[in-house]
């Protein structure tokens, strides 16, 4: 199983509680990334459950050798095998408010992580109606990043499948 059809399960199985979470004395749900990324690699650990990868979630790259002298990224999860580079599979960037400087901070994380090995770099966006690539194509640009090298995951709706999506620009 590769790591977007994980991902599409899993997405389909988180219910609207982690999706908007609902505030005391709120008239209406908020979106909260941490919450609903707290959900996400619930449902992914029951989807890769028989996987010989780890998932992790974000895993802070401080005080590590291989980031010495770097940023310090700090992506919302990563699919490798701990104590090794050979195996580093997956990262998953997660946005719901995708203004430029978030999007650039994740593009920004995803491209670090793939000088380290990192082959399959996701972008899951959710609960908005469509991606905005003007401005994914922006930050991309200014990470020196192509978009072709992400994956892009769009999460609508609480209990749907995410959906692969493809920059407009790209035949």
């Amino acid at each position: 199983m590769t790591i977007v059809e994980a991902l599409r399960a899993a997405t389909a199985n988180i219910s609207d509680n982690y999706f908007l979470l609902p505030i005391a004395g709120m008239e209406y749900p908020l979106k909260r990334e941490r919450v609903y990324c707290y959900e996400l690699y619930h449902q992914l650990r029951l989807v890769l459950a028989q996987s010989d990868l780890v998932l992790t979630g974000e895993p802070d790259k401080k005080r590590h050798p291989a980031f010495d002298g770097e940023r310090h990224p700090n992506p919302d999860l990563i699919l490798h095998v701990p104590g090794s580079h050979k195996h580093n599979s997956s990262v998953v960037e997660v946005e719901c408010e995708p203004k430029l400087h978030h999007l650039k901070k994740d593009l920004g994380n995803l491209k670090q992580m793939q000088t380290k090995g990192y082959g399959e770099l996701v972008l899951l966006l959710f609960a908005i109606e469509s991606v905005p690539w003007a401005r994914l194509g922006r930050a991309a640009e200014l990470n020196g990043f192509a978009l072709s090298n992400i994956i892009v995951l769009l999460h609508k709706h609480a209990g749907a499948e995410s959906t692969v999506e493809t920059c407009p620009n790209v035949a």
